[in-house]
């Protein structure tokens, strides 16, 4: 288990180390300037240096390079937020239907309508979102994650503490069939 460092020289030789991995993570994930992710970078080195200098960083239960790359992801996503940007790398314009991205809309309604007419499918989006408000919180947290905002199941798994992206795509893939139950549910209803 890493050490807390507890002069500045030590934070500086940290953040000097720590740097080049995070910047290039940062690049790959997502899709901003080299400017915004310097200041991104900056304002988490500060917000790390602020914990340990209000004792609210005292232990670790992992890296200190896992906990700092953490400060980087939230600051990257409330940095996006506030710019209403999409965090990942997508083209804004293949955008569509309240944010969903055209082709992961796709395989979503895929899932359910492979051998449906086009009129079937029409009524199906507008349940859509009504199904995912109805999904526990780990199931619309992998869904906002993955098909609103496009992320990988890697920053997925990043963002909400999962072990790795395997562990996003299993529970994705056990979203998915509650996904699938409650949409085939609500269209048998439609059709009664």
């Amino acid at each position: 288990m890493d050490r807390i460092p507890t002069d500045i020289k030590s934070l500086n030789s940290f953040l000097a180390e720590e740097r080049p991995k995070v910047i290039a993570y940062l690049r790959k994930n997502f899709s901003m300037s080299d400017f915004d992710i310097d200041d991104i970078y900056q304002e988490s080195s500060i917000a790390l240096f602020t914990n340990i200098q209000e004792k609210k960083l005292t232990v670790l239960t992992g890296s200190l390079a896992t906990y700092f790359l953490r400060i980087c992801i939230n600051q990257a996503m409330t940095f996006c937020t506030k710019k209403k940007r999409v965090v990942p790398m997508i083209n804004e314009s293949n955008l569509s239907h309240n944010g969903f991205s055209d082709e992961r809309l796709e395989e979503l309604f895929s899932l359910t309508t492979a051998d449906e007419s086009e009129e079937y499918r029409q009524r199906s989006e507008s349940i859509v979102d009504q199904i995912v408000e109805s999904l526990p919180e780990t199931c619309r947290n992998i869904f906002g994650g993955y098909y609103w905002q496009c992320l990988t199941t890697k920053v997925i798994a990043d963002m909400f503490g999962y072990a790795n992206a395997n562990t996003v795509k299993a529970q994705k893939y056990k979203c998915v069939d509650k996904f699938k139950k409650k949409f085939n549910q609500l269209m048998a209803n439609v059709h009664e």
